[in-house]
C-alpha cells in the first residue's frame, strides 16, 4: 500500500479571500478524523488569496474515500463561486528520496 501525497491549489476571487479561507478551514477537522489521513495542512501564500492544502494519505483508497465525504462534496459545491479559477489537485511522485545530509566532519589537521 503506497502512501499518496497531494498538493491542492486554490485561488480566490478578489474580495472572496476570507470566505474561501473559512471554507477550507471548515474541512480540516473532519478530514483529520478520516481513516487513512496522515497529514492535511492548509497554507496561505504571501500572494493574497492563494491557498494550498498539503496532504498525505495512507493509500489511494483512503484518498478516494476522502473525495466521497460530505465535507469534501460541500467544498466542491461551494468553492467555485469563491474562486478565480478551478482548484488544482496534484498527486506527487518523489523524484529522489535521499536521507537528510549528515553534519560534515572537520578536516583532519
Amino acid at each position: 500500500m503506497a502512501e499518496v501525497r497531494v498538493i491542492a491549489r486554490f485561488v480566490a476571487r478578489k474580495g472572496k479571500e476570507d470566505q474561501l479561507r473559512a471554507l477550507l478551514e471548515s474541512i480540516l477537522v473532519p478530514t483529520h478524523a478520516e481513516p487513512g489521513c496522515k497529514m492535511y495542512e492548509l497554507y496561505e501564500s504571501d500572494s493574497n488569496g492563494r491557498f494550498y492544502l498539503h496532504e498525505i494519505w495512507e493509500s489511494q483508497a483512503a484518498l478516494d474515500q476522502h473525495a466521497a465525504t460530505p465535507h469534501f462534496k460541500r467544498l466542491q459545491q461551494a468553492a467555485p463561486e469563491l474562486m478565480k479559477e478551478p482548484f488544482e489537485v496534484n498527486i506527487l511522485k518523489s523524484i529522489l528520496d535521499v536521507p537528510p545530509a549528515q553534519t560534515p566532519h572537520s578536516p583532519a589537521a
